[in-house]
């Protein structure tokens, strides 16, 4: 029977580079290499919204406009997540991250993490689906769910990180 692994333990299995926030000077770092690790897997979901796109337009299916919306979202998610300010606060400002908080954002960070890799599994089983109109529209409808679930965890984040 193996030991159980902690969320640090899991997130330094996944990012590599990732220190586990073990050092504070090392926190951007972390910061940058998980939201690095984020915005990878929406750009491969993104990219398997656009083979899903090209074969819908081939099939003339019904729901191209709405994976080309999913595909935008996608998009503003990413470019969110590439270019938010960095979870590290330093000396002077006014917020200031002790023990407690910095186990709250790995918290945060260990979410969109496992939400970014549904999310990329959702836009495979949609792109897998085009061809079957009936499930092509539940894939839509599960993708879009998980979008709206991951905005959601990201603006807590964020508000989390700026001392809201």
């Amino acid at each position: 029977m193996g030991k159980e692994t902690s969320i640090v333990e899991k997130l330094e299995l996944i990012v590599p580079g990732f220190h586990g926030y073990k050092k504070k000077e090392l926190l951007r770092e972390d910061d940058r290499l998980i939201r690095g690790k984020v915005a990878d897997l929406l750009a491969q979901a993104k990219r398997e919204l656009e083979r899903a796109l090209q074969r819908c337009a081939m099939v003339n299916c019904q729901q191209l406009m709405g994976i080309e919306n999913l595909r935008k979202k996608l998009m503003m998610l990413e470019s969110r997540v590439l270019h938010a300010e960095a979870g590290y606060r330093g000396y002077f400002d006014r917020v200031k991250f002790k023990e407690k908080e910095l186990e709250r954002l790995i918290e945060y960070d260990a979410k969109m993490i496992e939400l970014a890799e549904e999310i990329l599994n959702e836009a495979k089983n949609l792109n897998a689906q085009v061809a079957n109109p009936q499930a092509l529209g539940m894939a839509v409808l599960n993708l879009d769910d998980k979008l709206v679930n991951f905005e959601e965890v990201l603006n807590q984040r964020m508000s989390f990180a700026v001392g809201e």
